[in-house]
């Protein structure tokens, strides 16, 4: 039976998102991110604001050490197939892949999530239509206002990312064409498209500096569904991931075509193990504890 290991991105922060690692062994691992943050991490985590955890640059932080911290005390010494990561969880994956240390990680998602808070814009999770319908909507809005598709999470749920006034418009068409919900995401950028070009260009130059080893267990590219194992290869991923879509459906098939039949999510909640079970029905999900899987 072969397995992978896979990890969220933004949008699982929330207040108390430390309850499994706190008091654990993992939980230095928050102490040594506040160090290089500057902040307190922990506190935010256990007492808020929840309005400051939402932010890009306090959110992204908070998700990758503690999905970080929870693949340690869980999963260090499984041996998976493959790694796979939406979003921000690719970078997790990369660390846990041994692509670089967790302390370039933190450094590593401070700076992504700086570049990435600049650039203004939303997210709008759409049920009910396909990919193909969503692409013809966003081409029709397009010329007035920047939109396109930017993260297929599973069949039927796909994300269109753009300026506010576009993403109006896109939602009111799907609901025309008969998109079961439309739900604006708690993000503040237009994640994962074109917009974020400018984002893409900052990061790229702090990854350029950034010393990355090979690894031995590939990780699943969001974009292109290859596996990653080379510096180079990751090197040029952290960057494109920016403004290329997420295909996390693909993703899946891709792992499905590795012979994986289980997946452990390493999240402190369920999001992205239910939405690979969509893709492909026969993946056995697990989700990390540390009271055991």
């Amino acid at each position: 039976m072969a397995k992978a290991i896979a990890f969220p991105g933004q949008g699982v922060q929330a207040v108390g998102m430390d309850r499994l690692i706190r008091g654990t062994s993992a939980w230095e691992r928050v102490a040594e991110a506040s160090d290089i943050l500057g902040f307190d991490l922990a506190r935010l985590m256990a007492e808020g604001p929840e309005d400051k955890l939402q932010q890009t640059q306090y959110a992204q932080p908070a998700v990758f050490v503690t999905c970080f911290a929870l693949w340690q005390l869980c999963c260090a010494g499984e041996e998976p197939a493959a790694y796979v990561g939406h979003s921000l969880g690719e970078v997790t994956a990369l660390a846990a892949a041994g692509a670089f240390t967790f302390a370039q990680g933190v450094e590593l998602v401070a700076k992504r999530s700086e570049c990435m808070a600049e650039p203004r814009g939303g997210m709008l999770a759409i049920l009910g239509l396909e990919v193909e319908e969503l692409e013809s909507l966003c081409s029709q809005v397009q010329e007035e206002h920047w939109v396109q598709v930017a993260n297929i999470n599973a069949p039927g749920q796909i994300v269109v990312s753009g300026k506010e006034e576009g993403l109006a418009v896109v939602a009111g068409l799907a609901k025309e064409r008969g998109a079961r919900r439309v739900v604006p995401l708690k993000v503040s950028g237009p994640f994962h498209s074109q917009l974020m070009a400018p984002a893409a260009e900052a990061f790229g130059r702090y990854v350029a500096q950034l010393r990355i080893q090979d690894v031995t267990v590939p990780v699943v590219s969001n974009h292109t569904s290859e596996l990653l194992s080379s510096g180079e290869q990751i090197r040029a991923e952290l960057v494109d991931q920016l403004t290329r879509p997420v295909r996390f459906t693909e993703n899946c098939q891709a792992l499905a075509k590795l012979g994986v039949d289980s997946l452990i999510e390493v999240s402190p909640s369920p999001v992205v193990g239910p939405l690979a079970r969509r893709t492909v029905s026969t993946l056995k999900i697990t989700l990390a504890s540390p009271g055991g899987m």
